[in-house]
């Protein structure tokens, strides 16, 4: 009787679960996270969790281009309970905070008590998963073995990027960096796999991997298109400018003027991304006039009709504009951004700024409005909405 209780419950527990055997890539449970627990006891199996977001672009490109593959199905589905939470809805934001997630997305892998054995907050590539999952099924890794075999140079090609893995997981950029140096000597070529090691692991534009994927870019563009090539070079440095712009890396504009120029020179910027550069240089330099004259051209010529780019310019000067005559373009901002999309986050961007403008009777009105769109989308925000009421109601003039 025991045994075809056991057997039934297993039966149970898979069925809640939707295992396919006959899947190419990785299949995800959809059961309660107490289900997917007693699976994985029922199964002496590890959970592999991908805590994600709507929003987050890295968590759809390992949804489109990872988990589907057949190398990924054929390791995890023997190996794991694979199971996916979207950290903004159900269970989500309770799981995403017993688990301490800052990132998206962030790949864990716990055991049916709850216990985190490893984990990760990036995304990542087929291989590098693989590995990610042979370290969590034996924690007591050689990292000290390893280490000391990498100061004598001499890990062989599998070795060095086992290491490699490991170092990266416990998040030392120096030597993540080093051992990453090292194995990229010894593994580089033309080939889509090169390609794919360089955009997954690149550190800067001086870096070495991405000196050598600029030295041979008509040959990776043969084998994984022009395109795609030239758009991974100008995404790394109009990111890495941005960064710089950002912690305020020019000492004087001078310095940022130059350092555009130099950009203009590698990438042919466009007048947009030029003027979006000089908007947030603005910004963080507290240049509220220039800031505003550069905004206001970014917004009225290329976000006139994109309420998130609008919502986006309004967030970042929120705490910079204080002027009447600047709020009152604001002011302008936001409604264009509500006549476009009448959401929640319009709603309550408008509601900001009226109380910013001592207008609290306005103000209460478009975050009424926010409110009750969080309360019909049930989409989480409502308390956050309800605390900018009382800041709201709480302001003195």
């Amino acid at each position: 009787m025991k045994k075809h209780l056991f057997i039934a419950l297993t039966i149970v527990l898979t069925g809640v679960a939707s295992i396919s055997a006959f899947a190419q890539g990785m299949t995800f449970n959809h059961g309660t996270w107490a289900e997917v627990k007693a699976l994985a006891k029922a199964q002496n199996k590890l959970i592999f969790v991908d805590f994600y977001t709507v929003w987050c672009a890295p968590c759809k490109q390992m949804t489109m281009n990872v988990f589907p593959q057949k190398e990924a199905g054929d390791f995890y589905n023997k190996n794991f309970i694979a199971y996916k939470v979207d950290a903004e809805k159900g269970e989500g934001p309770a799981l995403a905070k017993e688990y301490k997630v800052s990132g998206y997305p962030t790949l864990a892998y716990i055991n049916y008590n709850g216990e985190v054995i490893h984990r990760l907050t990036s995304s990542t590539d087929v291989r590098e998963l693989i590995e990610h999952g042979k370290l969590a099924l034996t924690p007591r890794n050689d990292y000290e073995q390893l280490k000391g075999k990498f100061a004598k140079n001499e890990l062989n090609k599998e070795e060095l990027y086992h290491y490699f893995v490991i170092v990266k997981t416990k998040g030392d950029d120096k030597e993540t960096n080093m051992v990453f140096d090292r194995y990229f000597d010894a593994v580089a070529n033309v080939s889509a796999e090169t390609f794919s090691l360089i955009t997954d692991n690149v550190s800067s534009t001086d870096s070495k991997h991405f000196k050598y994927l600029e030295a041979h870019t008509k040959e990776f563009a043969a084998q994984v298109g022009k395109e795609k090539v030239e758009n991974f070079i100008r995404k790394e440095y109009l990111q890495e400018f941005q960064a710089k712009v950002w912690y305020k890396s020019f000492p004087t504009f001078a310095a940022y003027q130059d350092a555009k120029a130099i950009l203009q020179k590698q990438i042919n910027l466009t007048e947009k991304e030029a003027l979006a550069f000089d908007t947030d240089y603005y910004l963080r330099a507290e240049d509220e006039e220039n800031y505003m004259v550069n905004a206001n051209k970014l917004v009225e010529k290329f976000y006139y009709n994109d309420d998130l780019q609008i919502s986006n310019v309004l967030g970042g000067g929120s705490r910079l504009v204080k002027k009447e005559k600047n709020l009152l373009i604001t002011k302008a901002w936001a409604e264009r951004a509500l006549a476009i999309k009448d959401n929640f986050i319009n709603n309550a961007t408008l509601a900001m700024i009226y109380k910013i403008l001592k207008n609290k009777l306005m103000a209460i009105k478009y975050i009424d409005i926010s409110i009750e769109q969080c309360k019909k989308e049930k989409n989480g925000y409502e308390d956050r909405a309800g605390m900018l009421k009382k800041e709201i109601e709480d302001a003195t003039y």
